[in-house]
């Protein structure tokens, strides 16, 4: 392995392959290696550099192979063939150079189109193809392993395919494990047999790729690598015209003579697959068809690892970067992991790994690239902060995790009130290192850095869930605000703090702080994200439920990376009754901001009602690491006790703790279990938690079902039905907790709670109605 700079080098640039190629950005990683965009320094010329995996070139004979084939590709000459150049080693490492071709990936056009390809376009596309397989098959090279991968298209309509002559040299690599070397879904008959393969293989390819391209789907499909590979061996060529009847009778006759089952019975050169296609009529003014519609998001956006990474999108894990400096500064390294986690997941081209993963991965092991691996990514960024005086001095570095090739390194001293153009800058070579255009204004940021610096202490002191924190959090908000009283961001923010405020307060605070910032933040920036979620906060809390749900699901859909979003979409999800879309949208939650437990909480929650208490036990296996969420996870940890009638537990607990430990949050919970006057103590301090703030309704609705907990839990009918339905006057939605609480049982044959279940459930609808669930 390569040596890799020290984070602290003044002066660190990237790597210099050989002492002549200069890595200038990863273009993409491959079952081959990795493939950099270099500079030849010699020649001054760019050209694409491939390293390659180890395991390929490990001894003598394997390189050897590689050589040969190298030199017969470096035989093809063609417009439509990108060309091989010649093969080095830097550090033990192997590589290939070849053209660089400034295009995109046949792959990547497929999946971006929304229509189909016109007949005109696929028989542009296919005859460039052929044009340069029949030069490669001339001078002796079979490709192998072509695919839409390894097609380019370049701005300029050149058509060109890569890595001829590679594929041989793998396959040698892996004869002594009899593995056969190409992609299943292009793959020849006579290559998943093991067979002598020929020219032919490729024309076999070449019709796949036709079928690809007029049908907008891969001609061979499976739940496994084995059962793609295997239907050719068993079926015979598909018909085009069975997925798009609109396929010419001659394009699909084309595909499946390329498609035969034996090498024979398939044209016996690319120039005939030529002449087949120059034959085929053209409408005059072809109309591109539409291709099947891709999945809309309806009740989510798309999250990183919920859907489909697009083909030629790099992955990117962000580790958090260390605090050299004092504790009390530990806030300037998370603003600055989370600032450059959000600037990049808006980038198109890039995946960025959720924090609460890499920081999972981190913990297993301390090496960035075997962090990278665990991950799936192709690079890692890490860094240090450092506060010096009115100075801050941020370290940075990107690194190739197939080989551990530094792409870019740098170390700023900066002023305090810089530390946003700091992000910028490593963001921008970034973007840069991975050959990623950046788009311009393609972020919301609040550009005063005193201000952002307030903003960034008061969120972290918002997501500590006490009064004492919500409180410094609102003085901090309310000090940018002070800067910058128009900044909807910062206003979002201080709405939410208002809110806890009053939610954690007995009555003596008035909710009209929090609707005012909440509804200004909207008049300033209906698009933002965080202004949406403030607003659906607020309205949930005071009662307007559906127009709180189009709120949060509209703060889900423009910010896919805003982790309160999705936690409060969940949370009402699960109320609901939408288990599993509520911890798909919690684990994504806890995946971008993982030191808040509060969205574990909730899971623990909707996996208990769902029937799996040992999943809820192993979320709540352990106290939270920061204190000031002790009250969350106490509060929920004592309910799904009650829940369960867990007597042993409940003592076991309250002998540990002692009266003022860390469970005293939900300590009169259990105690009423067994205790008549903590029982008596508990109704009481119910009652005045739900009387206080008469308008927050949500709040009121959960202190009624608690109550209503307590009195079916000691056998009260009546008085649970009367706390029903209080909770079912302040708007009551919790639908999953109606139909699935075990303690609810004795209740289910009342005439009283089935009518009352009956309005439950009618807004719950409602409510997923407005937030796009089924």
């Amino acid at each position: 392995m390569t040596a890799v700079a020290p984070l602290n080098e003044e002066h660190a640039v990237a790597e210099v392959l050989a002492g002549r190629y200069e890595l200038l950005g990863l273009v993409g990683t491959g079952g081959m290696g990795s493939v950099y965009r270099a500079r030849d320094l010699e020649l001054d010329e760019v050209v694409a550099l491939k390293v390659l995996r180890r395991e390929l070139v490990n001894t003598p004979e394997m390189l050897a192979r590689f050589r040969q084939e190298v030199k017969l590709a470096r035989r093809v000459t063609h417009v439509n063939v990108a060309r091989t150049f010649d093969i080095g080693e830097h550090h033990g490492e192997k590589f290939l150079t070849m053209e660089f071709i400034d295009g995109t990936s046949l792959a990547e056009l497929l999946y971006e189109r929304e229509e189909l390809f016109p007949l005109s376009r696929v028989v542009d596309i296919g005859l460039a193809i052929c044009a340069g397989l029949e030069a490669a098959h001339r001078a002796g090279v079979v490709h192998r392993d072509l695919k839409p991968d390894n097609v380019l298209v370049t701005k300029d309509d050149r058509v060109a395919i890569t890595d001829f002559g590679i594929a041989r040299a793998v396959l040698s690599a892996h004869v002594t494990m009899g593995a056969p070397v190409g992609t299943p879904a292009y793959m020849a008959p006579e290559q998943v047999e093991g067979l002598t393969v020929d020219h032919r293989a490729d024309l076999y390819a070449l019709g796949e790729i036709l079928y690809e391209l007029l049908t907008g789907v891969t001609a061979w499909s499976g739940e496994s690598i084995f059962q793609v590979a295997a239907q050719r061996l068993l079926k015979p060529p598909p018909d085009p015209r069975a997925h798009r009847q609109t396929v010419p009778i001659g394009a699909a006759q084309i595909v499946m003579r390329c498609m035969a089952r034996k090498p024979e019975d398939r044209y016996a050169s690319a120039t005939e697959v030529a002449t087949a296609l120059s034959t085929l009529t053209i409408p005059v003014a072809p109309a591109a068809p539409p291709r099947a519609p891709k999945p809309q998001p309806a009740a989510r956006p798309s999250m990183p690892g919920l859907l489909e990474t697009p083909p030629g999108d790099k992955k990117v894990a962000v580790l958090p970067f260390q605090n050299g400096g004092r504790p009390e500064d530990e806030y300037l390294a998370s603003g600055l992991t989370e600032d450059l986690i959000d600037t990049l997941s808006v980038m198109d081209g890039i995946r960025v790994r959720p924090l609460g993963a890499v920081i999972s991965a981190r913990g297993r092991s301390s090496d960035s690239r075997e962090v990278g691996r665990e991950l799936g990514v192709q690079v890692v960024v890490e860094g240090s902060l450092r506060r010096i005086g009115d100075m801050l001095r941020v370290s940075a570095r990107i690194v190739s995790v197939g080989d551990g090739f530094q792409l870019w390194a740098s170390r700023f001293e900066r002023p305090e009130a810089d530390f946003l153009k700091v992000g910028d800058e490593i963001a921008c070579a970034i973007s840069r290192a991975l050959s990623i255009e950046r788009p311009e204004g393609n972020r919301q940021t609040i550009e005063d850095p005193v201000a952002y610096d307030l903003y960034l202490r008061a969120r972290h002191e918002l997501h500590r869930y006490s009064p004492e924190t919500t409180q410094r959090a609102i003085e901090l908000f309310q000090q940018a605000l002070e800067r910058r009283p128009d900044d909807a961001t910062i206003l979002s923010g201080y709405a939410l703090a208002r809110l806890k405020e009053y939610l954690y307060s007995d009555g003596e605070v008035s909710g009209d702080a929090t609707r005012l910032a909440a509804e200004r933040a909207i008049a300033l920036a209906p698009d933002l994200a965080e202004a949406r979620l403030a607003a659906g906060c607020v309205a949930f809390a005071f009662g307007d439920s559906e127009r709180g749900a189009h709120d949060i699901r509209d703060a889900v859909r423009s910010g896919k990376r805003l982790a309160d979003a999705h936690d409060m979409y969940g949370r009402i999800a699960v109320e609901c009754d939408r288990i599993d879309t509520a911890l798909e949208h919690l684990s994504a939650a806890l995946s971008i901001e993982p030191r808040t437990f509060v969205s574990r909480g909730e899971m623990a929650r909707a996996y208990e009602l769902s029937g799996k208490p040992q999943i809820a036990d192993e979320l709540l296996a352990a106290l939270p690491p920061d204190p000031q969420t002790h009250v969350v996870y106490w509060l929920v940890r004592a309910r799904i006790i009650f829940w369960r009638r867990d007597y042993a537990t409940a003592r076991a607990l309250l002998a540990d703790e002692g009266p003022t430990g860390p469970i005293f949050p939900g300590r009169g919970i259990l105690m009423s279990m067994e205790d008549d006057k903590a029982f008596d103590e508990q109704l009481e301090f119910l009652d005045a938690r739900a009387r206080a703030g008469s308008g927050a309704l949500r709040r009121t609705a959960m202190f009624r079902q608690i109550k209503a907990e307590v009195l079916c839990f000691r056998g009260d009918e009546d008085g649970a039905l009367a706390a029903l339905a209080d909770a079912d006057r302040a708007g009551l939605f919790d639908i999953a907790w109606c139909n699935r609480c075990p303690l609810l049982d004795p209740l289910r044959k009342r005439p009283e709670f089935q009518e009352l279940v009956f309005r439950v459930g009618e807004r719950a609808a409602k409510v997923r109605a407005a937030m796009g669930l089924t």
